[in-house]
């Protein structure tokens, strides 16, 4: 029997990424941003929209729910995948296509921040503008 096949599939998964992050809007129509604390090694100081990276074999809303929960400690409702991105990037030794599926949704609970987190705002679409934000959620916010 030939392996070839697995090995294709071993090979294009070592080069891939799947990431998902979610647009939540309160009453005004202003955007949640997360800014990320020092704990972090990259994008320190940086805004960004909840999520994170989906792990293998993780169904994709899923991700994005578990994200939330262990980034803002909240539940989510009327969940909606928004776009869909995918984007060659070389970052931290990385070199692969990424996949990045964006949700819009609405919280569920009290927000408290986790560790990775210092401080979390709702802004405009030209608050954010001014902003420094990690590089996918302004491709998420812009593209």
């Amino acid at each position: 029997m030939n392996s070839e096949p697995s090995f294709i599939m071993q090979e294009n998964s070592q080069k891939s990424a799947s990431l998902v992050e979610a647009i939540i809007k309160n009453e005004e129509g202003k955007i949640l941003l997360l800014k990320r604390s020092d704990v972090n090694i990259f994008y320190k100081g940086k805004w960004q929209l909840p999520g994170g990276k989906v792990d293998f074999g993780e169904n994709m809303t899923v991700a994005i729910q578990r994200e939330l929960k262990e980034e803002t400690n909240c539940g989510c409702k009327n969940l909606v995948l928004e776009k869909v991105f995918s984007f060659y990037q070389e970052f931290n030794g990385f070199s692969g296509t990424h996949f990045l599926m964006i949700f819009n949704c609405d919280l569920v609970g009290d927000l408290k921040l986790s560790e990775d987190h210092d401080e979390y705002a709702y802004f405009s679409i030209n608050e954010i503008k001014k902003l420094h934000l990690a590089p996918n959620s302004k491709k998420a916010i812009f593209e």
